[in-house]
């Protein structure tokens, strides 16, 4: 009898003496994870669980579900999770983030369906989140584009939105003629200032101008009804996202991966830890967790991907150049295991597509996946 099986019927026995011993075992109650809906079977005592708005608490842990278990759907294609049907084709948003010291802790990053972590210029890093199922009231800070950016949102489809950018991001914009929404010529309507830290946070005093840029739900959706911009995707939608499944070949093949360390540079590294009680990695960063400013909680992940790329210094402002047409290879990382895989995109406006190295597409995990696009020469740790 497989790993599989075995794990399936026990927790399938369990089931079944748990509602045999209990009028109450089976009430249904009704799952918020963002704007993602979920209805399933539940104990009485979780019934009285307080959840939050739009962060799970952190025993959520999508993976578990048994398929008697497991949601009729819709499900994203970007996160494998349940999602409400009105928003199962909407155009997602890709927001530039800040990650330098002085701008943390960010806002709405935990809500993010994907994250691309990539360096900019210096040692530290710039995220990229897309977001669809769910769209955060405060999204930031937000910050300069750079042309390989462009790339993450448009393997998606997603409206770019960011805070100015290098000459080669505005060429690329101008060039490909991307619709963007700029914070440099849409501050005080689109975009705002908040220049306070969270009474908890690290940073104390008054944030600097620099990591001061915020948009968010109601001012984007204003502005994107009031311009007539697209706000769904278009029949390839297939493409910009993933495949999952509940049991994915990572769950039972692999090599560990409890810990993995990625060292963007010497100065700067990113660390996931995973938790087996949730199935989920948490993030950590050179100054501790990686928490979220509207929930209080550490980011956490579902899937982690490992893209290597070739990249190089191109000015004297330390500006980069990312190879991301072309092929190379990677990790998956999840259920604390991890396995070599291989990614290809033919144009800047195609999408990504992902493979194990057998040639059969990648199959992700139902979970929020954070992307590293990592140095060709580089060396990720796994303990």
């Amino acid at each position: 009898m497989n790993r599989r099986l075995f794990f399936i019927l026990i927790l399938l026995l369990a089931f079944i003496v748990v509602v045999g011993c209990s009028s109450n075992e089976t009430e249904e109650i009704d799952w918020f994870e963002g704007d993602i809906f979920i209805l399933m079977p539940s104990p009485a005592p979780l019934a009285e669980t307080i959840m939050h708005e739009f962060s799970p608490p952190v025993e959520e842990s999508p993976m578990e579900f048994l398929p008697f278990l497991i949601p009729d759907g819709p499900f994203s294609r970007l996160n494998g999770l349940p999602i409400y049907e009105d928003y199962q084709y909407r155009r997602p948003l890709a927001a530039v983030i800040n990650n330098s010291t002085r701008a943390l802790p960010q806002s709405g990053i935990s809500a993010a369906d994907i994250v691309y972590e990539v360096l900019a210029e210096g040692d530290v890093t710039r995220l990229v989140g897309i977001f669809q199922s769910y769209i955060p009231e405060k999204i930031g800070p937000m910050r300069s584009a750079r042309d390989y950016f462009i790339d993450f949102a448009l393997s998606h489809d997603a409206l770019f939105l960011h805070h100015g950018a290098s000459p080669g991001g505005y060429s690329r914009i101008w060039n490909l003629r991307i619709t963007n929404l700029d914070g440099m010529a849409l501050e005080g309507s689109v975009f705002w200032r908040d220049r306070t830290y969270p009474y908890w946070a690290v940073n104390t005093g008054t944030r600097p101008l620099e990591h001061s840029s915020y948009t968010g739900k109601e001012r984007l959706f204003n502005h994107i009804e009031n311009r007539s911009i697209r706000n769904y995707w278009n029949e390839e939608s297939e493409d910009y996202g993933f495949n999952f499944s509940f049991f994915p070949p990572t769950s039972e093949e692999g090599d560990e991966a409890n810990i993995v360390m990625v060292p963007f540079s010497a100065l700067y590294f990113r660390r996931f830890v995973f938790n087996p009680e949730t199935g989920l990695y948490y993030l950590e960063n050179r100054q501790g967790y990686h928490m979220d400013e509207l929930t209080g909680q550490q980011v956490s992940v579902g899937n982690i991907l490992i893209q290597f790329a070739n990249m190089r210094v191109i000015d004297g402002a330390g500006r980069r150049t990312v190879d991301t047409i072309g092929s190379g290879d990677g990790y998956i990382i999840h259920g604390g295991r991890y396995q070599p895989i291989r990614w290809a995109r033919d144009s800047h406006t195609s999408p990504t597509r992902w493979y194990f190295p057998d040639g059969s597409p990648l199959v992700l995990a139902p979970g929020r996946v954070w992307i590293c696009v990592f140095q060709s020469n580089g060396n990720v740790v796994f303990e």
